[in-house]
């Protein structure tokens, strides 16, 4: 706390002297922009996607320092943001469940920005943005460095020490690194970049003791390029390593496979990998993307001197305890034509098993294609139409190959006479997911509708989709949903009252009978050989059940002409099911069937208001009143003896004083 207040403290000493030497930029305006993380994990089409916990959806984002278009306007620039917050946290019901930080805690950000001219021909660049705080839910770092670099570039050349994003290609190297990097043209068609650095999630995780070991690995990497037939058309040839620390991570016993602390951590491996790239880009409209990558991996450095102990030793998937490199390749190819109405859109992209890219994060053992066709009908419809096909196991080192099919078809009608800017959608999506083996076969058939009608300032739209899910092997999985939505959303200028409200509702309604047939753990009648045609041992309780899903959310911006924004959120998450569960006695152990058909969800409904008052009129000094209430409501199975609540809600009050400095480049 006193390590806190002491940043305070020092924070706006600074402020008031950078106040007195830098005069403050006029009101104006800033929207933050998200940006796509370039880190995410890409996931492969025959995987279920995996949704967010309500925690990580509730988590405090990490504050934004705009700085408007960047470095390359030419002029100097000096960018300055003091945050200060307190905020009182009061968690009620099941505390454990929340990620919370319950009392009063305190928040100081200090971000700087500085663009200025540099030996004549070049321009320096510098960003800090530095965070103090005592609330683990915002940063488990009492005191962190959020961001550093320094930036030097010119008219040919660019070299960036701390944070930068490497963008080499698709599958050589493409994430955040701390280190140096560099770029330089040679000539009028060549240009070299290099970079060297670590991949780790903070600064602080290099010499703070935190909980937890931090995942870190020494990168490297170098693109050479040339121009070819034109300004767009470029060939590339990349190059990329990655060698995880194994002191970065907790050990493993080589002898038990077990992790010797707690939690678990990925496995430490060398990877190296080279590309070549083409873009080329043809008069005739006709694009071409491709990329060749090979790459040499370890996947456990940690025992590679062993030797390989399985029997057989099988190159052909990733063997830990490989005593050499293993090698595979990874390919893609994409392509666009546009002639007259007609647009053609294709992919192709193949990764072997053994194919590693550590500095990319791609997929191995995979190939997908997709093709897509859109033609203009008339000037009021078009039509669009996709087939894609995925599949895994190319070197049949798995015990079965998965494939997913999924073709589709749309229709947009739009400009039409009886409203101009309204558009209709409609068309229908199908996916068919199956094994080799027969150990899956299921598809899903879905046809939709949407209708979006812009009026004047107010935008509305309305939808409807019908999901027909069918499990040929496991009836209980069979379902059929039905989705409802509808939004309204108004940007309105009212006597220079900037009002903009919002509402969106959804409603899925899903049927289906999950006590068709008996559970293998329970069964209600001795266990029979099961028929070829019925993979279900008897019928139990055919009767339809029903769940649903709803999501609303309403919220409303009010920014006056002088002084004050208002901000309120509502959003309502909430889900019924009907649970076939047994009960149970006073020692958890379930009692005999029948099965029971018994309700069960959850509510979340969560309220958020905000109010800002700008000193002077001035949006570079404000403070910002703050509310919010999370509401979690669950409906336990009902039990033989009383269920433990389950239910908390969280209340947020805080309050933060915002100071912006500095010059602006106009």
């Amino acid at each position: 706390m006193r390590a806190t207040k002491l940043l305070v403290a020092i924070l706006l000493f600074t402020a008031m002297a950078v106040a007195q030497t830098a005069p403050s930029s006029s009101s104006d305006k800033t929207s933050g922009t998200q940006t796509p993380d370039p880190n995410q994990q890409p996931t492969s089409p025959l995987q279920d996607p995996v949704k967010p916990t309500e925690a990580e959806l509730n988590k405090p984002k990490a504050a934004k320092f705009d700085i408007g278009s960047g470095g390359n306007t030419g002029e100097d620039q000096q960018l300055g943001e003091i945050r200060l917050m307190n905020r009182y946290t009061e968690v009620n019901g099941k505390t454990d469940s929340s990620f919370r930080v319950p009392g009063d805690n305190n928040l100081a950000e200090f971000n700087y920005y500085l663009d200025r001219k540099f030996m004549v021909t070049r321009r320096i660049q510098m960003l800090s943005m530095y965070r103090g705080t005592d609330d683990r839910s915002v940063d488990p770092e009492r005191n962190s460095l959020q961001k550093a670099y320094v930036r030097i570039f010119g008219a040919r050349d660019e070299f960036i020490i701390g944070d930068a994003l490497v963008n080499f290609s698709r599958l050589s190297f493409n994430q955040n690194i701390k280190g140096v990097s560099a770029t330089s043209r040679i000539g009028d068609n060549w240009k070299l970049s290099a970079v060297g650095g670590i991949f780790i999630d903070r600064y602080g995780s290099l010499y703070k003791d935190l909980i937890g070991k931090p995942y870190l690995s020494l990168v490297t990497g170098a693109r050479l390029e040339r121009s070819i037939f034109n300004k767009d058309s470029k060939l590339g040839v990349n190059l990329s390593s990655a060698r995880d620390q194994t002191d970065f991570l907790d050990q493993i016993d080589p002898t038990t496979g077990l992790a010797a602390a707690v939690g678990t951590s990925p496995i430490p491996s060398t990877n190296t990998l080279t590309s070549v790239d083409g873009k080329f880009q043809f008069k005739n409209g006709f694009r071409l993307d491709s990329e060749f990558a090979y790459s040499f991996t370890d996947f456990d450095r940690r025992f590679s001197a062993l030797g390989c102990t399985s029997v057989p030793c099988d190159t052909r998937q990733p063997e830990p305890t490989l005593n050499r490199m293993q090698g595979d390749w990874g390919g893609r190819l994409e392509s666009s034509y546009r002639y007259k109405k007609l647009s053609l859109r294709s992919s192709y992209v193949r990764y072997q098993p053994n194919f590693a890219s550590v500095n990319a994060r791609q997929i191995s053992d995979l190939q997908d294609f997709v093709f897509r066709a859109s033609y203009d009908l008339t000037n009021w419809l078009n039509v669009d139409g996709t087939v894609r096909r995925s599949n895994n196991d190319l070197k049949q080192q798995l015990a079965f190959q998965t494939t997913l099919w999924g073709p589709e078809m749309r229709f947009v009608f739009h400009d039409l006479a009886l409203y101009k800017r309204a558009s209709f959608e409609v068309g229908y999506r199908h996916r068919d997911v199956s094994a080799s083996n027969g150990s899956a076969s299921r598809f899903v058939r879905t046809p939709y509708a949407e209708l979006t009608l812009p009026i004047k300032q107010t935008f509305f739209n309305v939808g409807y989709e019908r999901r027909q899910a069918q499990d040929q092997i496991d009836a209980r999985q069979t379902s059929n949903t039905d989705r409802v939505y509808a939004g309204l959303r108004g940007v309105y200028d009212i006597a220079n009252w900037q009002i903009n409200p919002s509402l969106r509702y959804e409603l899925e309604r899903e049927s289906h009978r999950p006590a068709i047939c008996d559970f293998p753990l329970q069964p209600l009648a001795p266990a029979a050989p099961l028929p070829a045609d019925q993979p279900c041992n008897i019928f139990v309780d055919p009767a339809l059940h029903r769940d649903s899903n709803r999501l609303g959310s309403a919220s409303l911006l009010i920014d006056a002409p002088r002084y004050f924004i208002l901000e309120m959120a509502f959003r309502s998450s909430s889900s019924t099911v009907a649970t076939l569960s047994p009960f149970t006695d006073a020692f958890g152990v379930p009692l005999p069937p029948p099965l029971q058909p018994l309700p069960n969800g959850f509510s979340r409904p969560s309220y958020k208001a905000a109010l800002t008052y700008k000193f002077h009129n001035d949006e570079n000094m404000t403070f910002t009143f703050g509310f919010e209430r999370t509401n979690n409501f669950y409906l336990p199975v009902p039990t033989a003896q009383p269920a433990s609540p389950n239910d908390y809600d969280e209340r947020i009050w805080s309050g933060t004083v915002l100071y912006r400095f500095g010059r602006r480049a106009q």
